[in-house]
């Protein structure tokens, strides 16, 4: 049983495929040791390439003694052998963090320089049932949602965890049967750090005092809400494309997401986030919450979320993006000279200038024509500055730009990107959408300036 259900068709702990290479996390102790046996047994039926990989972290005597076990288990079956040594404490003076924190830094950057380097498709670690139990139950007291409560992933990207379902006292009972040697971890007794104590203290007391099964029923709890979270994500993915709008470097979440239930929603918001930053490392669940209020905000309304990310309402929408994007555009501002006549490809976009007479006006989408009697120069083509102002066509009075196209509901990132064309101090025109009353063909206008506008790829203007 212990063997087939690393490989077992059809079984949800398949974990393991046939021809893999595979790279062992070997700290020398019995449960690495089990695992490095368990898939060594498994090597030639399986057609497996095993390599093994060791950090000696530097923080106790028996270090050495460990790192020469290891050596001389792999030398003696043959195994590749990959050795690192970290200064695990100084590193996490360093930088700030936990020595449990630092430490696992240090095996994983380690873990990902063999795998790239190496080649190798998987790393498995030796996490078994009692550490699923501890990492439970540790994420409850930090205050844990549903996932928290499902404990590790069998399963994560190119790491996986093929001992998850057996016990320590199973795992004891395999490596004594096969006679196989092992090195302890004298610290695994000391209770200086949180698991040690829960693994030590804790789970002792309770299944004297409370449950004497209290490990198999907090994994019988943890493989039921497991299949529930696995519903959950389903559905979050169904909902993904309905709600979730990438628009370049940012995402809109549409105002119809907040209508869902708040199992969906809070972990859409987690999705756009992810599709934002990359992860979502230090996101929280008050960040959560509180994006979720944002919907019901007025239009403009900002939250900035830990790790330079925030979130923005938008008509009703809300948008994540990054907070130096709005920097980026300040600095990247437009500020183009176009003469007549004269073609141009500005900011995606095709631009005609030349001039015509009113016979050759024709209604075109691309086409906006002005009194070419006004014009004796070149013009500017720009992005929108603060307090800009034009008379739109149609009316008598002049208004700011922001004015009009906040009650038009373009959005912000719409407003920053709009084409505004000057000429000396006006402006005669928004791109794409409203003239200057001030330059509007008159009957008594002699030439017609015909401006083109064609975004590439979309339009093509007629010869």
């Amino acid at each position: 049983m212990l063997l087939s259900n690393l490989f077992e068709e059809g079984n949800h702990r398949q974990l393991l495929e046939k021809g893999q290479k595979i790279l062992v996390a070997f700290s020398g102790g019995p449960d690495s040791v089990a695992l490095l046996s368990i898939l060594e047994a498994l090597k030639e039926e399986m057609s497996l390439t095993l390599g093994a990989c060791h950090l000696n972290h530097g923080l106790r005597e028996s270090a050495k003694k460990e790192e020469a076990f290891c050596h001389g288990f792999c030398v003696e079956r043959n195994i590749p052998f990959y050795i690192k040594r970290v200064d695990v404490a100084a590193m996490a003076k360093d930088e700030g963090l936990s020595i449990e924190a630092a430490g696992r830094l240090a095996r994983y950057d380690f873990f990902e320089e063999i795998l790239t380097k190496e080649r190798y498709d998987l790393c498995v670690t030796a996490h078994h049932a009692d550490d699923q139990v501890e990492t439970v139950l540790l994420n409850l007291f930090r205050g844990t949602g549903l996932k928290g409560l499902t404990g590790m992933d069998p399963q994560r990207g190119r790491y996986v965890k093929p001992l998850l379902f057996m016990t320590k006292k199973e795992i004891l009972a395999y490596v004594e049967k096969q006679g196989l040697p092992y090195v302890m971890d004298e610290s695994n007794e000391e209770n200086d750090f949180q698991r040690n104590r829960v693994r030590n203290e804790l789970l002792p007391y309770l299944a004297t005092h409370f449950n004497k099964d209290i490990s198999s029923s907090i994994l019988r709890m943890s493989d039921l809400l497991r299949e529930d979270l696995t519903y959950i994500e389903d559905q979050v993915e169904g909902v993904k494309a309905q709600y979730l709008v990438k628009e370049g470097l940012r995402v809109r979440v549409l105002k119809e997401a907040a209508k869902l239930p708040k199992a969906l929603k809070m972990r859409l918001l987690l999705a756009a986030i992810f599709m934002v930053k990359g992860d979502v490392k230090d996101i929280e669940e008050v960040h959560l919450h509180l994006l979720q209020e944002l919907f019901h905000l007025e239009t403009g309304k900002v939250l900035d979320i830990k790790a330079g990310i925030q979130g923005r309402n938008d008509y009703g929408d809300l948008i994540m993006e990054q907070k130096n994007q709005s920097t980026e555009r300040k600095n990247n501002m437009l500020h183009e000279e176009l003469t007549i006549p004269g073609t141009y490809e500005v900011s995606g976009h095709r631009i005609t200038l030349r001039y015509i007479s009113k016979e050759e006006m024709k209604k075109e989408k691309a086409l906006r024509f002005f009194n070419g009697d006004l014009f004796q120069g070149p013009m500017i083509l720009r992005h929108r500055e603060e307090g800009d102002r034009m008379r739109p066509f149609g009316m008598k009075g002049y208004r700011k730009l922001k004015n009009i196209l906040i009650d038009r509901k373009i959005s912000r990132e719409d407003r920053e990107d709009l084409l505004v064309f000057q000429y000396e101090k006006d402006v005669i025109y928004i791109g794409g959408m409203m003239i200057s009353e001030d330059y509007k063909v008159k009957e008594s206008t002699e030439k017609v300036l015909e401006i083109g506008l064609y975004k590439i790829g979309l339009y093509k203007e007629e010869k």
